[in-house]
């Protein structure tokens, strides 16, 4: 937990920012409040790539007071500089071994440390500038946040923009970005660090490369700061909302209202004369079929020119534009748009891939595919709330709504991937996982399970018949993987499943256990809660970390020392010491901790593989 004057430090950069001032002394804070620095250690020191290394051999293993000392006091003296990131290249596409690449840099353990703390402060700045429409690298927002906001607020949209940035992490401008940090911040030593970072440099090959553009995917820096640039983007197109968006409803439909008339008037000829009268009997069965023409038509003109609307919502450099509007409004937005990311942000737009078309026709964001719909039916839609409840009603579908959909080479490179077997074929060619067959059941079916669970929450917000047939793949696929470990058919082992609760039976400690085999029953629920009216929170520290706890002991928990100086020993996965018969290995196994506070002549002996077993020590 932060001490409160690091507390009020930062409440002092959050009110300048609520006050519309410049931000000062973040600097001065980083190199004076200590217990900023073990927050953001204790945030990172879990993360895959903490042990990662860089262009040396310094990762996050070995942290300890000294270690932080030092840091702090290069930033103090200035004498502190970044070094080189690691490049190496990852596939965009993990399924396809000979697809595209894109690079991503590894910093040093005590870079990204640094990077930590700068990120933290830039977020308690700008978190509460960015708009509500940028979903991506922020606290409380995903991919799924985004969609949700089309699915909520898009409803009648016609025409659908799509624009590609090319390389976008590597094409930031710095003299852009220092400027609009510049804007928010009057502090030439902070935004100097900022400097540093961005003109570190790579090293690919073991060459030094200067980089003049771009900020280094896999930094811990890089997310805020490439939203921080697109802020600028999401100004200029909260500017022309506001300058397109035109009238508050539509004009009424004159067909729609002209039928409720008519039907009106013979319900009340009927009321009138009673239902047996000679013509209420003919009115009745015109009113049969006007209302079922009336069910068909929307009740406001769809085209009324007095009602345009523009969208926009973006995760991260991926965004779209909606339109209620005519195709030239449509073409002459994403004009100006594509001008004002080439001119404004000095950015390239890929004419290849971005496109403008009709939504009904379909569009895909974040791996989802969108469409607006029309549905001749009826169906249960909320209508508001009351004494703290939702209200629900019966209404018509006749207005085109958002529908999400799972596109379906997603579905079929996926089970490609995974190995269930071809997905344009049948049951012949779902295939056993030979490679599996020597582990346990219980991991089979846990492996099996991870897969399917992870894509199937991903596409939670569609409906679950698009991965009806992956799932089915998916349970054929892990009985005949266990047929083929035990020598039995996979419809024995359906049976056996099925028989059991759709669940493995095992023994576990001389008890037997069931673990149940995933079902797209089981998905999470696609309804995220969002309430855009709430202030984030700028101070995510509500309690002390367990590890700074520890550190804070002042004792190895290796061999009781009290002298110090200490240092924090890390293993990437547990299992990773699962098997060792040394005893530091057990004691992070009992502990179920990937973390071992050392004496300093204990770490660098269990790195030696020196560090005796002290077991029997009196």
């Amino acid at each position: 937990m932060l001490s409160d004057r690091t507390s009020r430090a930062l409440e002092g950069v959050s009110g300048a920012v609520r006050s519309g001032a410049k931000v000062k002394k973040l600097h001065k804070i980083m190199r004076n409040h200590e217990d900023l620095w073990l927050t953001a250690y204790a945030r990172i020191q879990s993360n895959r790539g903490a042990l990662t290394r860089g262009v040396d051999d310094n990762t996050l293993d070995g942290f300890g007071m000294g270690r932080l000392q030092d840091l702090m006091a290069s930033i103090r003296d200035g004498s502190y500089r970044p070094k080189p990131v690691r490049r190496m290249y990852i596939l965009k596409d993990p399924k396809n071994p000979n697809g595209k690449k894109r690079p991503l840099g590894i910093p040093t353990g005590n870079d990204k440390l640094v990077q930590e703390v700068a990120r933290t402060l830039l977020e308690i700045i700008y978190e509460p500038i960015f708009t509500e429409r940028s979903h991506g690298f922020r606290p409380s927002r995903s991919c799924h946040t985004a969609l949700l906001e089309i699915v909520d607020s898009w409803k009648g949209t016609k025409w659908i923009c799509e624009v590609d940035i090319k390389g976008y992490f590597d094409s930031i401008d710095h003299e852009k970005l220092i400027s609009i940090l510049e804007a928010q911040i009057d502090d030439k030593a902070f935004i100097k660090l900022i400097e540093l970072f961005l003109k570190a440099g790579y090293l690919e090959n073991w060459k030094y490369n200067a980089t003049y553009t771009g900020t280094p995917q896999g930094g811990v820096i890089s997310p805020i700061l490439a939203n921080i640039y697109l802020h600028e983007l999401d100004k200029f197109m909260d500017e022309k909302i506001r300058a397109f968006n035109k009238g508050k409803r539509r004009k009424p439909n004159k067909e729609y209202r002209a039928l409720i008339y008519q039907i009106g008037r013979r319900r009340e000829f009927i009321r009138q004369h009673g239902e047996t009268h000679e013509k209420s009997v003919i009115y009745l069965a015109e009113m049969e079929e006007l209302s079922k023409k009336l069910r068909t038509l929307p009740s406001v003109d769809m085209h009324d020119p007095e009602f345009k609307r523009l969208h926009y919502v973006r995760y991260a450099d991926d965004f779209l534009i909606g339109i209620i509007g005519t195709k030239e409004e449509t073409t002459q937005i994403m004009a100006d748009v594509t001008d004002f990311v080439e001119k404004s942000l000095k950015l390239t737009v890929s004419r290849e891939k971005s496109r403008l078309g009709a939504l009904d026709k379909g569009a895909l964001f974040l791996g989802y595919g969108i469409t607006a719909r029309i549905m001749p039916k009826q169906m249960k839609c909320k209508v508001g709330t009351a004494a703290g409840r939702d209200v629900y009603a019966t209404k018509r579908t006749v207005t085109s709504h958002i529908h999400l959909s799972v596109p379906e080479d997603r579905i079929r490179n996926f089970a490609q991937k995974c190995g269930y077997g071809t997905y344009d074929t049948g049951l012949k060619d779902i295939r056993a996982r030979i490679m599996m067959t020597n582990l346990s059941d219980f991991e089979i079916v846990s492996k099996f399970n991870s897969e399917l669970r992870g894509f199937a929450n991903y596409y939670s917000l569609a409906p679950k018949y698009y991965l009806n047939k992956l799932e089915w793949m998916a349970h054929i696929s892990l009985y005949k993987t266990l047929g083929r470990k035990h020598g039995e058919t996979w419809a024995k082992w359906f049976r056996r499943i099925r028989n059991d609760g759709r669940s493995l039976r095992f023994e576990k400690n001389g008890e037997i256990n069931y673990l149940r085999v995933y079902s797209l029953i089981d998905r999470r629920k696609s309804d995220i809660p969002m309430n855009v009216d709430k202030k984030p929170n700028l101070f995510n520290f509500d309690g002390r970390s367990e590890l700074l706890t520890r550190l804070g002991a002042n004792r190895c928990e290796y061999c009781g020392d009290e002298n110090g100086p200490f240092e924090i020993h890390h293993v990437r996965k547990l299992k990773d010491v699962s098997k060792g018969t040394e005893k530091w290995k057990q004691l992070m196994i009992q502990r179920q901790r990937k973390t071992l506070v050392l004496c300093k002549s204990c770490h660098t002996d269990l790195h030696r593989g020196k560090l005796p077993d002290n077991r029997f020590a009196a």
